[in-house]
């Protein structure tokens, strides 16, 4: 339970969100976590990548998961799940390669500001008046400081903003932790989970979060569900 008014960082990240890769589903994800305890968040994950013989500042993805380092993996799973307030959200985007999303039917939004509205629903719901927010974004493009601004105008109605950046993964083990969680959704949501060829240390990382927290990770939970909280998204077009 964050306490009141209390600064909480905020890292978020997405899975295949390019607008025609052909992937499945797409996620947007954030973990939340109070400022004051980050520092010693991120120095206990370098630990336990030295623990694995893995070098300390070496940046944590999801595309890096292989069977050599699976027993860290595992452990950087039961380390998110162990720890008292560090939560994650996901925002799910099933079937997108089915879907073809009408950006002309709201003033001809582009892709790019769709992807930043998606930001906006991913965040709307979990912050509050009650508490101050730093929030990181992993740097995509240089192009993106404008549509930062914007979705930062548009959560300040909701709560209290310090600040909102872009920041490069590598810089931020919470940006990694981020990309991390994220892509176990992502993997859990697409057809390459069920194929013989499928990733088996990701296939376990999946099965390790469904059976810890009792979670299908392909649909959506309570709002109120804040350690892990999934919303599928679907395009009803009054939303976009």
């Amino acid at each position: 339970m964050f306490n009141n008014k209390e600064e909480i960082n905020i890292y978020c990240d997405e899975s295949c969100h390019l607008e025609n890769d052909r992937q499945r589903a797409m996620v947007f994800g954030c973990v939340r976590y109070p400022k004051e305890k980050v520092q010693e968040l991120s120095k206990s994950i370098r630990e336990l990548k030295k623990k694995h013989f893995i070098y300390p500042f070496a940046e944590t993805k999801w595309k890096t998961v292989s069977k050599s380092k699976e027993d860290f993996y595992l452990e950087l799973l039961d380390l998110f799940l162990s720890t008292d307030d560090l939560k994650f959200r996901a925002v799910v985007f099933q079937n997108k390669d089915l879907h073809k999303l009408e950006h002309n039917k709201f003033h001809n939004q582009t892709y790019e500001d769709w992807y930043y509205k998606m930001f906006y629903v991913t965040l709307g719901n979990i912050i509050d008046r009650g508490h101050l927010y730093n929030i990181y974004l992993d740097r995509k493009n240089e192009n993106s400081s404008q549509k930062v601004h914007t979705l930062e105008k548009h959560l300040a109605r909701k709560a209290k903003i310090l600040k909102i950046q872009n920041v490069l993964s590598y810089q931020s083990e919470l940006i990694q932790i981020t990309d991390f969680l994220t892509g176990i959704i992502s993997y859990a949501n697409r057809d390459a989970i069920k194929l013989p060829e499928a990733n088996k240390t990701k296939v376990k990382l999946v099965e390790a979060l469904k059976s810890k927290t009792n979670l299908s990770l392909i649909t959506s939970t309570p709002l109120s569900a804040d350690k892990v909280n999934i919303f599928i998204w679907e395009p009803n077009y009054y939303e976009q």
